[in-house]
């Protein structure tokens, strides 16, 4: 009961911080304070929403953009789950790489867009490095953290019991650092959506999210449809986020969980 409470609050709280700024927009429109060629009303902006939503081509963009997305995510999960693993197990390793991880991890993904593009070329290939490299950092951290924090005990209790290394770390050290390894994945997602639509904006590529909105202010500066576009991009972001919160608390539902 109480459960449902608290998700129905966050929900109108939701509710009221969406509708918020598109009431404000509508009355900036209406009161002429700004252009509506540089801030259209918010009912024209729904409006191109909607005939967004119908069209072929803009699907195919989006489309392509969460396959950009997803792909950036496959190639980085594996490498920083390995990594997380092996550096909250060894100390050692983790002391002589801290200073690297330090030193590269605040560096913007976009910063290396251009480093990329003259390694691995143009379009959709320097979309999905960029994607890889910036959300491989937060699930290397979140499965560092999480190792770090297994039971000692358990450790010990399953090398008393004559598992070796590998049987250890696979029904021991992972099972107990999986929910920190789906939070660190989950904000991964989030922000995978948000250097994929930022590569394609800065490189313009043929296909995208971000492809779209560079064409849309570039080609007679159509402000409702680059608003539009970018409130798609934002529902997106929102769906994944929501879709993976749930799959965390249905996969992991002890974590988190405060006694009543």
């Amino acid at each position: 009961m109480r459960l449902h409470a608290v998700t129905r609050s966050a929900f109108v709280h939701g509710l009221i911080g969406l509708v918020g700024p598109g009431l404000a927009d509508q009355l900036v429109s209406w009161t002429g304070l700004v252009a509506p060629r540089y801030l259209p009303p918010a009912t024209t902006i729904a409006d191109r929403l909607w005939g967004l939503l119908g069209s072929g081509d803009f699907l195919a963009d989006l489309v392509h953009t969460l396959a950009s997305a997803a792909l950036g995510l496959v190639l980085a999960v594996p490498v920083a789950v390995v990594a997380g693993v092996l550096l909250g197990l060894f100390s050692p390793a983790l002391q002589a790489t801290r200073v690297v991880i330090d030193l590269l991890r605040p560096v913007p993904a976009v910063a290396i867009v251009p480093l990329l593009e003259l390694t691995v070329g143009m379009g959709t290939r320097t979309v999905v490095f960029a994607v890889a490299i910036a959300i491989v950092w937060p699930i290397l951290l979140n499965t560092i953290h999480g190792v770090q924090d297994v039971d000692g005990l358990a450790i010990q209790t399953a090398r008393v019991f004559g598992l070796r290394w590998l049987r250890r770390v696979a029904t021991v050290v992972i099972p107990s650092a999986a929910p920190a390894i789906g939070a660190g994945v989950r904000i991964a997602m989030s922000l995978a959506l948000v250097v994929t639509v930022a590569t394609e904006l800065i490189i313009g590529t043929d296909r995208g999210i971000g492809s779209y909105i560079l064409h849309a202010s570039t080609g007679g500066y159509h402000a409702d449809l680059v608003f539009a576009a970018v409130v798609v991009a934002g529902l997106l972001g929102l769906v994944v986020n929501t879709a993976a919160s749930a799959a965390e608390r249905r996969l992991f539902p002890w974590h988190g969980r405060r006694p009543a």
